[in-house]
């Protein structure tokens, strides 16, 4: 891999229950490739699809590029942008909220948490989304990494509460 080349992957596209049911419709692809070739060739191709979608961000140090970028089969889709210099790298505090409600009555359950994103600051005022974390030392411990690649601080906005 190129040393002037920074590959941030950030999240899979698909959540975890599709991601599972690509996996065993591959499997099943798998057991019906003898008998039903086609049909199990378009099931492999979704399923992969599906599992092998991720977005991330490309840092090129070397060209002053970088891409936020989309990538299926490992082939990553973006438009290069320039920049001119990177300011820092910060952490936000995010609260989300979700309900659910159950089955067969009228009760809801409302969870809240707290999620910590990075942010990667150009010079130019310019930020981009890098990780989201549950855990603010995972992330921490994540952005140090990709700090000491870009040798720009990492600057910690939280409030504790």
């Amino acid at each position: 891999m190129n040393k002037n080349k920074v590959d941030i992957k950030y999240a899979s596209l698909f959540p975890l229950p599709f991601r599972f049911l690509a996996f065993l419709f591959f499997l099943f692809a798998l057991a019906l490739v003898m008998d039903r070739t086609i049909l199990a060739i378009v099931l492999m191709i979704v399923s992969g699809f599906v599992i092998s979608g991720y977005e991330g961000t490309e840092i090129d140090m070397a060209a002053n590029t970088y891409r936020e970028y989309k990538s299926f089969f490992f082939f990553k889709s973006g438009t290069m942008m320039k920049y001119s210099g990177i300011e820092k790298i910060f952490v936000n505090t995010t609260k989300t909220t979700q309900q659910f409600y159950t089955a067969h009555t009228t009760k809801s359950s409302i969870f809240d948490n707290v999620e910590f994103n990075g942010f990667l600051k150009f010079d130019n005022g310019e930020k981009i989304h890098l990780l989201r974390k549950r855990k603010k030392n995972d992330l921490i411990n994540a952005l140090e990494k990709i700090s000491a690649l870009l040798k720009v601080p990492v600057e910690d906005n939280t409030v504790t509460r």
